[in-house]
Parts: structure tokens; C-alpha cells; sequence
């Protein structure tokens, strides 16, 4: 196999960091639509987020899995191929989460904690796919960092989604007594 690749060494970090860049900007600048919905269709959007977390998720934790499992001098095509697709997808997914964010009226407390720590996850899987031609420790590390980081957001956002997954809900405190044994009056027996 052939560390040669068609994009030059400054041309891969312009496209690693690019849209990161673009990210970090609109995370910045673009203003937040308060009570007011914003554009039905960016609206739609934004949901997506909830969506695509998925992809990512599942390939950026499969391409460390797979290294570790073959442990190859240098990264065979499916390596590079997943870890450019977990990169593109995590990358989305932020993009989507910046959509949610601003035209869905989205806030909570960690909101500001969840979507920086997601931008983090972008450029470390976008660094991941830099060092991709790098020796396997070094590809493994970047690698697993990125799914650190990107576990870490997701898990604000879940939280944030799902509550307190280890704190019992309304639901689970209430009586285990069927509805209809509760409207009728107790009767002794005997």
C-alpha cells in the first residue's frame, strides 16, 4: 500500500479545517431566532440532528475498533474510507445541531457546553482523517480521542433529550395498582 494520496498534504488540511472553521463561525455569529421560529424549511432541518447523531456515532466508534483488530503498519482503504465518513457525518450532524439550536427556540443549560464540545468532536475526527497516513498508535489515539469527545457531547445532548436516565421519572414512582382497582373503594376481606 502507497502513502500516496491524490489531495496534497496543505490541500487535506484545508478541507479538514474549512468547514470546522465554518462551523465555529456560525456557532459565533449567527444569531439566535428567540421565541420566533425560524424559515419552515431551515426549521425542518435542525430535527435532522436528532437523526444523523446516529451515523456518526456508529462509524467513528467502528474505525478504532477495526485498527485495533487488524493493527496494519499503515491504514487499509475501509480505514480510511470510514474514518473520511465519520468525519463528513459528524460534521453534518453539527451543522444540523446549529440549525436545531438557532430555529427551534433550543435552549437548555448545557446547551452552550453540548454544542462546543460537538464542534471539538468535528475537528478531532477531521484530525483523525489528517493523521490517517501516521503509524497505527498515532492513528488509534486520534481516533479514540474523537469518539471521547464526541461521547462526551452526546452525552450532554442526551441528557438534555432523555433526562436523568439513573433518576426515576413520574412515571416510574407511580402506583403499581391498575387504574380500575384504584377508583373502586377498598372491601375487606373476612
Amino acid at each position: 500500500m502507497t502513502t500516496h494520496h491524490p489531495l496534497t498534504k496543505y490541500a487535506r488540511l484545508w478541507l479538514a479545517l474549512a468547514p470546522n472553521l465554518l462551523l465555529v463561525a456560525l456557532a459565533r455569529f449567527w444569531p439566535h431566532d428567540s421565541e420566533d421560529r425560524g424559515p419552515a424549511l431551515l426549521s425542518i432541518a435542525g430535527h435532522q440532528h436528532f437523526i444523523l447523531l446516529h451515523f456518526p456515532v456508529a462509524i467513528l466508534m467502528i474505525v478504532p475498533f477495526f485498527e485495533i483488530w487488524d493493527r496494519h503498519t499503515e491504514a487499509s482503504l475501509l480505514i480510511r474510507r470510514l474514518s473520511l465518513l465519520g468525519t463528513v457525518s459528524i460534521w453534518a450532524t453539527c451543522f444540523f445541531g446549529l440549525l436545531e439550536a438557532r430555529f427551534n427556540g433550543a435552549e437548555y443549560a448545557g446547551l452552550g457546553q453540548h454544542l462546543w464540545l460537538g464542534i471539538a468532536a468535528s475537528f478531532t475526527a477531521a484530525g483523525a482523517w489528517l493523521l490517517i497516513f501516521q503509524s497505527w498508535r498515532v492513528r488509534v489515539v486520534a481516533q479514540i480521542l474523537a469518539v471521547v469527545i464526541m461521547t462526551i457531547a452526546a452525552h450532554i445532548g442526551g441528557a438534555k433529550v432523555h433526562g436523568d436516565l439513573f433518576k426515576p421519572n413520574d412515571e416510574a414512582v407511580k402506583s403499581a395498582e391498575p387504574k380500575a382497582a384504584a377508583d373502586r373503594p377498598h372491601v375487606p376481606l373476612g
